[in-house]
């Protein structure tokens, strides 16, 4: 049980300052302390993604391991988040039209399960959301909310997304990871 609240110690002040954010019209595009928009962030090094396995919100088990090969969006994002409930309808419609292709759209809370079932089943969203209890939002440096991942097909980080991310960007990302060629190693396994 300490475990599973260790991540949650900060989400109080998480919401004040989104709070705070927002009153002051800054808070548009992000929650938290990360929370200025800003471009997407191109990965220097294309560092590999941190492997992670956590539970999503009815207790079935999903690891970044589990999707090799495929075009990963790793999203990382809460309920009470303005910006992170706006980009909903655009996650839907890019797993709707790109997980037949080789996408897979991974959400990460450390909000409470319950409460994180309820949304996610109110809201129909069929993509996996799955719940941290604060060390993997640690290992990918989650500042705020929302906070995008692009990890390629052989598990490199080649985007970061602070804040809202552009629609119109992202979606050309997917399109041009999802027609790369798939790795040999990836190939010649399959």
């Amino acid at each position: 049980m300490g475990h599973a609240h260790r991540g949650r110690r900060h989400l109080p002040r998480a919401r004040a300052l989104a709070a705070i954010l927002w009153l002051a019209g800054l808070g548009g595009a992000a929650c938290g302390p990360g929370g200025a928009p800003s471009a997407p962030a191109v990965a220097d090094d294309a560092a590999l993604a941190p492997e992670f396995t956590l539970e999503d919100v009815r207790g079935a088990s999903h690891s970044l391991a589990a999707s090799a090969g495929r075009v990963r969006l790793i999203d990382f994002w809460a309920t009470w988040c303005p910006p992170c409930r706006a980009e909903i309808p655009l996650l839907k419609q890019l797993d709707a039209q790109y997980r037949d292709q080789g996408l897979t759209i991974l959400a990460i809370s450390d909000e409470d399960p319950a409460v994180l079932r309820q949304f996610v089943e109110e809201q129909g969203i069929e993509y996996p959301n799955l719940v941290d209890p604060g060390d993997v939002s640690e290992r990918y440096s989650v500042l705020g909310l929302p906070t995008g991942f692009l990890v390629d097909r052989e598990g490199r980080i080649v985007e970061r997304f602070f804040g809202a991310k552009p629609h119109d960007l992202l979606e050309r990302r997917i399109r041009e990871l999802l027609a790369a060629p798939v790795p040999a190693a990836r190939a010649q396994a399959g």
